[in-house]
């Protein structure tokens, strides 16, 4: 059983939390470049690193209740936080501006239960599109888990693969009502290679030797994760294909720097601080920032946009930083205390 924390993942998020924000703050904006352009597949490499994290905690629970618990506990109270807290601010704005997102008491409960996608009610914040991705996955853990599947990941994950690139390049052609139901109904299969993917870096961290079947297995996920460009996230609207596989392959090199233990040096302070708030900034700094601070900033003070941005991003590091060491930290170990009558000292990135 492995229990290690490891601090380059903890670094790997607050990088990558970062370039989804100032891909956010630039984008559609005079100031955009492609280097900011390419923070577009931030996104991707949370992906992977929640491949390899919830294959790690679903090898260290003794049980299904534990796994719930321990994800519920680290997921919902940021996420209560930041969804009533830009609610708060939409309705702010709504006041004052008589514009801005609407927000009804459907919406807002929708959105508080993680799942608005499947009760069609809209994402309160452009970012919150990813956490019904990541809630699949983990469902198609954790049923796997209780039909003690998980010693046939790669197999069942290989024929995945197989279904994802037939569903792309078969049926996406051939029937469109039955593309979107899929597509609708199992939003995982849009992103499921980088999953896999992470999930093969912790088998290789873990395994004593070097076993090619899992590079092989990983040079697959790259192109069929490239195929699905137009199928997953924004990325085809900022970024070309090419620049796109590029990105995931640099992501790959990365994990295997780390999976090598060749990638220490990004650990530092404020790599790790970001990381530990990283969850709660990608969740509120996007409608705050770019829908509310600076536009209010740039166009009605008149202020540089670069200094309305700085003044939002600080906004968005404050508030991510109280939600996640004064909502998160307590309610996280209470929640576990609570529902599995001990107090546990958390061991592993979670």
């Amino acid at each position: 059983m492995n229990t290690q924390r490891y601090k380059e993942l903890d670094a790997l998020r607050g990088f990558a939390a970062l370039y989804v924000v100032f891909f956010h703050y630039t984008t559609h904006t005079n100031y955009s470049f492609s280097v900011m352009e390419l923070g577009v597949t931030g996104v991707d490499l949370f992906f992977i690193i929640s491949g390899f994290v919830i294959f790690m905690s679903i090898n260290n629970v003794k049980s299904a209740k534990e796994f719930i618990v321990n994800r519920f506990a680290r997921l919902y109270p940021t996420y209560w936080a930041s969804v009533t807290f830009t609610a708060l601010i939409c309705l702010a704005v709504n006041y004052f501006y008589i514009t801005g997102t609407t927000v009804s008491t459907f919406k807002y409960m929708a959105n508080m239960t993680m799942f608005q996608h499947y009760l069609r009610a809209g994402n309160l914040d452009g970012t919150y599109w990813t956490m019904i991705i990541e809630m699949v996955f983990y469902i198609f853990i954790l049923l796997l888990f209780r039909l003690k599947l998980l010693k046939h990941i790669l197999s069942i994950s290989l024929l995945l693969l197989a279904v994802i690139v037939f569903w792309d390049m078969w049926i996406e052609n051939h029937s469109d009502f039955l593309y979107k139901t899929i597509r609708y109904v199992f939003p995982l299969i849009n992103h499921f290679p980088l999953f896999f993917a992470g999930i093969l870096f912790y088998k290789m961290i873990n395994s004593t030797k070097v076993n090619y079947v899992y590079y092989l297995l990983l040079i697959l996920c790259l192109p069929v994760q490239t195929m699905l460009y137009n199928n997953g996230g924004s990325a085809q609207n900022y970024i070309g294909q090419w620049e796109y596989s590029m990105m995931l392959a640099a992501y790959f090199i990365v994990f295997i720097l780390f999976i090598n233990h060749k990638l220490t040096f990004i650990i530092n302070k404020p790599a790790l601080f970001f990381g530990k708030i990283s969850f709660a900034l990608y969740l509120i700094h996007q409608y705050v920032s770019i829908d509310v601070i600076i536009p209010i900033l740039t166009k009605e003070a008149k202020f540089n946009f670069w200094i309305a941005a700085a003044i939002a991003f600080l906004v968005s590091v404050s508030v991510s930083t109280f939600i996640t060491f004064y909502v998160e930290v307590p309610l996280r170990n209470s929640i576990k205390s609570l529902f599995l009558g001990r107090k546990i000292k958390p061991k592993i990135v979670n």
